[in-house]
């Protein structure tokens, strides 16, 4: 899972979710899916990065990185379901 390592538990939960509506995405609009996933992959390429060399760097530096990755996950997965809200009840009316 792209953001297991890097979050608590609850926020574990929060990606999961992220992903499976980012996946549903698909269903209801292909280009936006496209945009989307090539957003989580880069969002994913630099987590992996920094959960590589996070367990070298101080705890103070990590103080102070890690809120700005979970910060960009949240921000990106509020997006998903946004565009996937308005999609979903755009299709009900």
């Amino acid at each position: 899972m792209l953001f297991r390592s890097a979050q608590p538990e609850s926020e574990t939960t929060r990606a999961e979710q992220c992903r499976k509506e980012l996946d549903v995405l698909k269903v209801y609009n292909k280009p936006s899916y496209v945009k989307y996933e090539a957003e989580y992959q880069a969002i994913a390429a630099k987590t992996a990065k920094y959960m590589e060399i996070k367990d070298s760097l101080g705890p103070d530096l990590n103080y102070m990185v890690m809120p700005a990755y979970q910060f960009q996950i949240r921000e990106f997965c509020f997006r998903v379901k946004t565009r996937l809200s308005e999609l979903v009840l755009r299709q009900a009316k």
